[in-house]
């Protein structure tokens, strides 16, 4: 996404000052402040609160229900950068505005947990951004039992004399994900192969596609959602699922329906949804942590498939 400079400088010029106020408030005792951790989506913002348990105070910078995709920080949360000890991100795109507003003087906060990572990674293929990394790494859940992992690593290096909590915490997280992995396989095995295509909205299934049997059968944005499809797009969406005999068109918790209205008057079919993708839903939504996220996505995709059109 790109922030108009004007914002960029404001922020900048807000942290700053918020910078050289809050340095020798922080560094000057253990206070409730050096124990802010930051992540940049509120899925990562779950899974580092199943490991540090109490010993941190983790906040969501985009909260949930809201997409990083079109976030733009404010000068609230440069306030938060400012006293926080650590800055999670995942990196590839969907939060490059963690770099652009926090490297400056933040540099040595920043983590990206899909470090160790880029053996798994699969590239955008087509769109503005073809070519780049897929950013939605935690759509498969043996790829999030490795943020878990490397997250557990970031805080047992911040604070190495409750190590010991961190690690067996992210033991025991890491055994409830295994189980949540093995019931996803065990859903999607009911099933059948041939009606496991997916079309949505955003490009986002990639790697859950990859991990549990799917195929992408179509969608309108290759990764980045402020950038809005052309209508040759639209047709080539149409032409798409009348090929692949699709009718069922998975509609993104923090997207409009209306270009999925626009296919369905085209092309026929019937929306399903919400999907819960860049973040984890907001209260009362039954899909308020990443396990809960993830068991809502998979309940929908397979009983929506099941029933057709």
């Amino acid at each position: 996404m790109i922030i108009p400079e004007s914002r960029l400088l404001l922020a900048a010029s807000i942290f700053m000052l918020v910078l050289g106020l809050a340095t020798p408030y922080y560094v000057a005792s253990d206070t409730v402040e050096s124990r802010l951790a930051l992540a940049t989506t509120s899925v990562i913002c779950d899974l580092a609160r199943n490991v540090v348990g109490g010993l941190w105070d983790v906040e969501c910078i985009v909260a949930p229900g809201q997409s990083p995709h079109t976030y733009e920080p404010t000068p609230e949360d440069m306030v938060k950068a400012a006293k926080a000890k650590v800055i999670l991100y995942n990196g590839f795109t969907i939060d490059a505005w963690v770099a652009k507003l926090f490297a400056s003087h933040n540099k040595e906060k920043l983590h990206r947990v899909t470090e160790g990572l880029e053996p798994y990674i699969l590239k955008v293929p087509d769109g503005p951004y073809a070519g780049r990394e897929d950013p939605h790494m935690w759509m498969d859940v043996e790829l999030a039992i490795k943020y878990v992992e490397r997250i557990r690593d970031i805080f047992v290096g911040q604070d190495p004399d409750n190590a010991e909590i961190y690690k067996t915490n992210a033991a025991a997280y890491i055994r409830e994900l295994e189980e949540l992995d093995k019931w996803i396989r065990e859903t999607v095995s009911q099933l059948p192969t041939e009606k496991r295509i997916l079309v949505t909205q955003e490009n986002a299934f990639q790697y859950f596609s990859r991990a549990y049997g799917f195929r992408v059968g179509a969608y309108f944005y290759s990764i980045a959602t402020e950038i809005e499809p052309s209508p040759i797009d639209m047709v080539h969406a149409v032409e798409k699922v009348k090929q692949l005999g699709v009718c069922v068109f998975f509609v993104e918790s923090t997207l409009s329906s209306r270009l999925l209205d626009s296919l369905i008057r085209e092309a026929g079919g019937r929306l399903a949804g919400p999907l819960y993708v860049d973040g984890v839903g907001p209260l009362g939504s039954g899909a308020e942590s990443y396990v809960s996220m993830m068991k809502v996505n998979v309940g929908t995709i397979v009983g929506e498939l099941m029933k057709g059109c």
